[in-house]
């Protein structure tokens, strides 16, 4: 944890106070995702974790709602001015701090195609963001998402594939390693049974629940590993 600080980025934006406009800056954003154009001038963020005040939270909390333009910076993150889109999703948390009389207030927001990318939601769009670039944390969650009948040990050569494919592009990030992920449930089940035609990957020889190591979660703390039925998930 040492010089964690400098791993932080911050935010800012602007709240109307009847004829006033006031500047709030937040200086600890530990996790953010954005989806930037080659010109810098367009695109949208799509997760954004801040840690403040009982105030400074709030009016951000009310930015979301408004899709107000916020202003991030942070260490190998250039200085972007963007929304969450609309209808984005907020929640709010505290955190006890020791030392510290009063608790610190959390606020994550994520937009609606982040959102959308939890277990069945939209399964017909062709795009998936993530948090994180790790093969097996990717294969995963987009299993997850589209009920795809996959095992661990094809984790590399799905990240192959979505690389020579050029199906999976990096996005900016404080705090974590974001991809874009492109591709369809029939696309992608279309590769698997390529893969399995030609021999490159292959079913488990034995039955049984299949077990995915354990993965960083979004605090950075290992996840519990999951144990689907090995026999329901390869013939769904």
């Amino acid at each position: 944890m040492k010089n964690a600080h400098e791993r932080f980025g911050w935010l800012e934006f602007t709240r109307t106070l009847k004829d006033t406009m006031v500047r709030v800056r937040l200086r600890v954003v530990d996790r953010c995702i954005a989806e930037v154009s080659d010109n810098g001038g367009d695109g949208q963020f799509h997760l954004l974790s801040v840690i403040g005040g009982d105030s400074d939270i709030g009016a951000a909390w009310a930015a979301v709602q408004q899709n107000q333009v916020f202003k991030v910076e942070g260490a190998d993150f250039g200085e972007a001015g963007l929304t969450l889109g609309e209808k984005a999703q907020s929640y709010r948390g505290s955190l006890s701090v020791p030392g510290r009389r009063r608790p610190v207030r959390h606020l994550v927001a994520v937009s609606t195609a982040m959102a959308q990318t939890r277990l069945g939601a939209a399964v017909e769009s062709n795009r998936t963001i993530l948090s994180d670039d790790d093969p097996v944390f990717v294969l995963y969650r987009l299993s997850e998402r589209f009920g795809l009948p996959v095992v661990p040990e094809w984790a590399d050569w799905f990240t192959r594939e979505l690389k020579r494919r050029r199906a999976m592009t990096p996005l900016a990030g404080i705090g974590c390693s974001p991809v874009l992920v492109s591709g369809t449930k029939a696309k992608f089940m279309n590769w698997i049974s390529r893969g399995l035609r030609r021999g490159l990957i292959e079913f488990p020889e034995n039955n049984g629940p299949i077990r995915w190591p354990a993965m960083a979660g979004f605090l950075g703390r290992g996840a519990v590993p999951s144990a689907i039925p090995r026999d329901r998930t390869l013939r769904s």
